[in-house]
């Protein structure tokens, strides 16, 4: 009897620690997505549209750095997985992301990085997803000429993208002071920015 309560009880509590650490009940389906994280909206708006199926189904490592080929399908996706009219120059392209950058190419959103090349597997960087987002958009002239950064040089590539992002409240930056271009993208960052270039609809 007393063995039947005991079973009982843990079984209990089991069900209540599962309950507490599985965030995926609430948001995304993945349990390793925070249920208030920055980016948890972001990511339940990129399972929605049939950006992201995560690193496995249980998974969406919000916190892993994503590489210049993951993003670059995670914008096709999000733009509609649009068919390229002609392929991509590049060497290094594997086929399964191929239609990804090729589409890319054709918007003028990468030039690679040279003449043959993509990089596909080469972490990106904060100033190339800004980049990215802003030749997507058309490479808009932003309206003030004043930078909020003081890491952000003039001349850089990213100098008038990362000042048209804050101006779209894409970006908030790394601190009131800082858009730390160099450092590297994590795809709950990815999810967050694309989410907020959408506009942040309903999820």
């Amino acid at each position: 009897m007393r063995t039947s309560r005991l079973l009982v009880a843990v079984a209990a509590v089991a069900a209540v620690m599962f309950t507490t650490v599985s965030p995926a009940a609430g948001y995304a389906g993945f349990g390793d997505v925070e249920r208030n994280g920055f980016y948890t909206e972001g990511v339940q708006w990129m399972v929605n549209n049939d950006i992201t199926e995560g690193t496995t189904p249980e998974c969406f490592a919000p916190y892993q750095p994503i590489d210049r080929g993951q993003a670059a399908v995670f914008m096709w996706r999000m733009e509609g997985r649009q068919t390229p009219s002609a392929p991509h120059p590049f060497n290094d392209v594997p086929a399964w992301m191929s239609d990804a950058v090729a589409w890319m190419v054709e918007q003028e959103v990468t030039l690679g990085t040279t003449d043959t090349t993509y990089s596909p597997g080469q972490i990106l960087t904060r100033a190339e997803l800004v980049t990215f987002l802003w030749r997507l958009a058309g490479s808009p002239a932003p309206v003030s000429t004043v930078h909020p950064f003081t890491d952000i040089a003039p001349g850089t590539f990213y100098y008038t993208a990362v000042l048209w992002a804050v101006e779209q409240k894409i970006t908030l930056g790394t601190t009131d002071t800082t858009f730390s271009p160099n450092d590297t993208v994590t795809r709950g960052q990815v999810a967050t920015f694309f989410y907020r270039y959408k506009g942040e609809p309903a999820v």
